[in-house]
């Protein structure tokens, strides 16, 4: 019913849906082992300029460039297009409610597109999905910064700027 979860160690195993449940770990004092990692900002922090900081990243109902999901038309009623998600205190201080157009602009481009007041971000903070290409892509707007041991793009964070425009 819910799926099954590894590790399953035989082929009749229901699964193990919580481990480490007994407080003990795979380690010889059975203690769990963490790495500090040191903080390093992001490539691009907010200013003056540019106030807000843009995060991206999925929604449910589609998947990395969703190129195979934005065929199925059930996942594309769920989200059709996507939307720069704000939170109600910032909303409120740009005069913007759920279905407004918005111009959210960075350093290195801009794009237009409806806004959904949501509680679920930080007051300072927006989100636009990455699903989308062209015209449409989160990626118009982050940085090409890379992680200097990863090697990873900084495409999660950047410092954005938001402008209410007319209806098209």
């Amino acid at each position: 019913q819910y799926g099954v979860f590894w590790p399953c160690p035989e082929p009749e195993h229901p699964g193990t849906p919580r481990l480490f449940t007994n407080g003990t770990f795979y380690h010889p004092d059975g203690r769990a082992k963490f790495h500090v990692v040191e903080y390093r900002p992001p490539a691009e922090d907010v200013d003056a300029e540019y106030p807000i900081c843009l995060t991206t990243g999925r929604v449910v109902s589609q998947y990395l460039s969703g190129t195979q999901t934005r065929r199925i038309g059930p996942l594309v009623q769920q989200y059709p297009e996507p939307l720069l998600e704000i939170h109600p205190t910032l909303a409120a201080t740009l005069g913007l409610q759920t279905g407004d157009r918005v111009r959210v602009s960075s350093r290195r481009g801009s794009m237009t597109l409806a806004c959904q007041v949501v509680k679920t971000i930080r007051p300072d903070t927006v989100f636009i999905p990455y699903h989308w290409p062209e015209e449409r892509s989160a990626n118009r707007l982050t940085i090409r910064a890379l992680d200097p041991i990863s090697k990873i793009p900084e495409f999660k964070v950047c410092a954005v700027r938001l402008e209410k425009v007319a209806e098209p």
